[in-house]
């Protein structure tokens, strides 16, 4: 199933865009897809809260031990902010700040 194709389905994300942060370093990320998480991030609207932080849940369970795979993800309310690994934890705090104004 393409991403796209799990826009509202049941338990599934209601809206979503990604972003690009020009702090990722352009050899980390060479060759990553256009809409790749690791390139900046993603934002995903969920109907519920329940929902957002599952699909949370579910995406730290898939890539734990996985570096290659590892991100930040920060939940507020409905909203679910994915931030590429490539940022360091002082950058990525910033996106987890910006996600606890939205709930």
């Amino acid at each position: 199933m393409k991403p796209r194709d799990r826009l509202r389905r049941p338990d599934q994300c209601t809206s979503k865009i990604t972003f690009t942060d020009s702090r990722t370093k352009g050899g980390d990320v060479a060759g990553a897809e256009l809409g790749s998480v690791g390139l900046g991030g993603a934002i995903e609207v969920f109907t519920t809260a329940a929902d957002a932080q599952a699909r949370a849940d579910y995406i730290q369970k898939v890539t734990k031990g996985i570096p290659m795979l590892i991100e930040y993800d920060y939940v507020s309310g409905t909203v679910l902010v994915r931030v590429s690994r490539y940022l360091t934890p002082a950058q990525a705090a910033d996106y987890q700040a910006g996600a606890a104004s939205l709930g």
